[in-house]
Parts: structure tokens; C-alpha cells; sequence
């Protein structure tokens, strides 16, 4: 088929037609996509051959395996990716033109961020836009990591540095790990110990797959290696309560305290190495996702908050 032929067919293509031209590419075969796309197989087979025919030239080969884009076949998935991402895009922006009054976020958060960072700019939008509805997940970093990458949220605010190359950081700070202590305990008149020090002293902690353990356990030396806390919960406000008892020290995230009146009550010791194991907190979304006007809302104002977020919490 000649190119003013081509140019011609496909401004009239459907854009349900360019989906399942991609079902087909990312699943290798049309009973995959027939089923994702609530079709039966012969009749996406059919609506395939018919797009070929108009265009003149083959987009998949057929095999025993399944199917597999032809080199003209790669070219029109990629324009179909685009093309679809655009109408995504458009669909989005008429949306957030016509409000920001209204829509869903469904953010992903680490326990420790939920009250004093997440929670104040979630419950001053609300209060500013009550139609507005909010998705609040808590959980650990690599899990919401998997879920921005899943697109199953828009975006989170972890304690840990993401991996995947089509998650973007949207704004970070430092979060290094600390000792907190009651005023009472021996360690408050410290400003700062080494971790050796610890091992006479009871001591409460995040379990090991957590940042803020393991940047802990990077800091013990050889000899201390098989150290276990007398306490171990996956609760930030265990480990304060635990703190607060006096009857030991809690191992926790520098972030954890944010001047409330339990918090006031607590001493936090900088620990000797911790700036090397700064496990950042990260405010992250996925690339490609469109979002929202009120997610876009809410991740700007919690972008800005990072920012006046910056004090010296050691005393």
C-alpha cells in the first residue's frame, strides 16, 4: 500500500482496535487478548486480518508459540502505545478542566509518614474539597513500589529509594536512623553513641526487611552481627511506647519525631555512621501514569511540604 494510502486509513482507525493490537504484543497470542478483551479469539483474529488488509501489510507473524510483530508490526504498536497514552491524557485533562473538585487518590504510604506527613495534607484537602474521595494504603517501601509499577496507585510516600526505572522521585530528604530514649534512661544526657554501646543495653527495633533495620545492622561490626533486639515490631508507635517505658532504647527512622507532646517526651541520639545509612524518604509516582487533578493537587502540596519539612531533629 502506497504512504497517502496508509495516511489516509489510519486517522480512522478505532482506538479499541489499536488496544488490542497491543493486547496481542504483550501477551503473543489472540486467546490471551481475546480473553482480557472480552472477545472470542476468532473474532479478534478476524478484526486483525481486517486492520492488516487496510494497511496493507502484515503486523504479526503466526508460529507455534503464539504471534510475534513483524518489523512493520513493532512500529504500529509503539504508535498505537502513544496514541493511546495521548487519549488516556486528554481524557484526564478534560476531566481536571471541567473540576479539581472531585476524584479519587489512592495513595501508598510507610506506617511511620501516615500521621505527620501524609495525614495533614490529606485531611486539609478534604476539608478544602469534600467530594474529593481518598485511598490510603499503608505499607511497606518495595510493596508500594510494586504497586506504582502495577499502576494500582498514584503515588507514594516510602522510606525507601525506589528501583524501577519508570518510577520518578518526585521530591526527597534524608532520613537516617536513630537511638530514642526516655529522659530518665542513661543514654539521654548522650549526644551522640556508637553502636557497640547498645549491647548492654536493651533495645526495641523495626523488623529486619525494614530500611531502617537494615541500615542498623549495617552499622554493627562483625563481632555483633547475630545482635537480636529484646523487641521486635513492625509499629512506630510501639517502639515509642517501648522507649518511653524506660526500659530500653528504640532503634527508629529520625523522622518518626515531629514535636507532638509524646514526642517532646523522648530523646533521640544521633548514632555514630548513621549519615552513611541515610535510607532517604522519597515521594515517588509512577512515569507513565495520568493522574488525577486531585492527585496532582496533593502531590504538589506534599512536594512543597517536603521542603518546609528540613529541621534539625537531634538534640
Amino acid at each position: 500500500m502506497g504512504r497517502s494510502k496508509i495516511v489516509g486509513v489510519l486517522p480512522r482507525l478505532p482506538l479499541e482496535v489499536l488496544r488490542y493490537v497491543v493486547l496481542i504484543a504483550d501477551h503473543g497470542s489472540t486467546v490471551a487478548a481475546a480473553q482480557l478483551a472480552n472477545l472470542t479469539s476468532p473474532s479478534l483474529s478476524r478484526k486483525i486480518t481486517q486492520l492488516e488488509h487496510e494497511l496493507g501489510c502484515r503486523l504479526f507473524e503466526r508460529h507455534s508459540r503464539g504471534m510475534r510483530p513483524t518489523d512493520a508490526g513493532y512500529l504500529v504498536v509503539a504508535a498505537a502505545r502513544d496514541m493511546i497514552a495521548r487519549m488516556e491524557r486528554l481524557a484526564t485533562d478534560i476531566d481536571d478542566a471541567d473540576s479539581t473538585k472531585r476524584g479519587t487518590v489512592k495513595v501508598y504510604v510507610s506506617q511511620s509518614l501516615v500521621e505527620h506527613f501524609l495525614m495533614p495534607q490529606v485531611v486539609r484537602m478534604a476539608g478544602l474539597y469534600p467530594n474529593v474521595k481518598f485511598d490510603v494504603v499503608v505499607a511497606a517501601g518495595r510493596q508500594a513500589e510494586r504497586a506504582l509499577v502495577d499502576d494500582s496507585g498514584d503515588f507514594a510516600l516510602i522510606l525507601t529509594v525506589p528501583r524501577h526505572a519508570d518510577i520518578e522521585i518526585v521530591a526527597e530528604r534524608g532520613n537516617r536512623v536513630a537511638v530514642l530514649v526516655s529522659p530518665n534512661h542513661p543514654l539521654a544526657t548522650r549526644r551522640r553513641i556508637d553502636v557497640t554501646e547498645l549491647a548492654a543495653v536493651p533495645f526495641a527495633a523495626l523488623p529486619p526487611s525494614y530500611s531502617s533495620r537494615l541500615a542498623f545492622n549495617s552499622l554493627l561490626p562483625d563481632a555483633m552481627a547475630g545482635m537480636q533486639p529484646q523487641l521486635t515490631v513492625n509499629s512506630i508507635a510501639a517502639l515509642k511506647a517501648y522507649a518511653l517505658s524506660g526500659v530500653g532504647a528504640a532503634i527508629a527512622p529520625e523522622l518518626t519525631l515531629h514535636g507532638t507532646r509524646s514526642d517532646e517526651r523522648l530523646v533521640m541520639v544521633d548514632l555514630a555512621g548513621a549519615k552513611k545509612t541515610d535510607t532517604r524518604m522519597c515521594l515517588c509516582r509512577r512515569r507513565s501514569r495520568a493522574l488525577g487533578s486531585a492527585a496532582k493537587r496533593l502531590l504538589a502540596d506534599l512536594a512543597r511540604s517536603f521542603k518546609s519539612a528540613e529541621v534539625d531533629v537531634f538534640r
